[in-house]
């Protein structure tokens, strides 16, 4: 009897080509890359300043709980939440952060993938908010780095932050 799989949700599998172009949006970050994230997977984004870790998300005449990520320190104020569409309803996510959200459309040869000495994943895995229940030190969010037009960006792995902080028997 052949074992099921867990389906794997990896945000970079919605960067689905149309002639060759992706619409991407880069989110601020603060002491770390911005992120690139597939524009289809941003749901809304909703002013809000104060520091939270859950939000209750109403779309519609529904509302739903949804983890919230710091992409800023504790002591840089916020004030916008990104909420964006997980694998299932119960696995959204939040982005919290500050500054505008910019919107993209590029070619596909233009996203480069980039490798990180050990050094610039350590200065990147301190500005990296704690994952409460990550085991090792090895696990990080950091799915690929990027450049895009000699900038550096980070393509974040959003099924592994949502699995560490949704606790679904709780």
């Amino acid at each position: 009897m052949k074992q099921i799989q867990k389906h794997s949700f990896e945000a970079v599998s919605l960067l689905t080509a149309d002639n060759g172009m992706l619409d991407i949006s880069i989110i601020p970050a603060i002491g770390q890359p911005d992120w690139l994230v597939p524009t289809a997977l941003i749901l809304n984004i909703e002013h809000y300043e104060e520091r939270i870790w859950t939000y209750l998300w109403k779309h519609g005449d529904q509302a739903q709980e949804v983890a919230v990520y710091h992409l800023i320190p504790k002591e840089i104020p916020a004030d916008k939440l990104v909420i964006l569409e997980g694998n299932t309803d119960v696995h959204r996510l939040a982005l919290q952060t500050t500054g505008e959200v910019t919107n993209l459309r590029l070619r596909i040869s233009d996203v480069k993938d980039v490798e990180l000495n050990e050094e610039e994943m350590s200065l990147m895995k301190l500005s990296m908010p704690a994952l409460p229940t990550v085991q090792s030190q090895h696990d990080n969010y950091l799915y690929q780095a990027v450049e895009v037009a000699g900038e550096l960006y980070v393509v974040p792995d959003l099924d592994l932050i949502v699995h560490h902080l949704v606790d679904l028997d709780g």
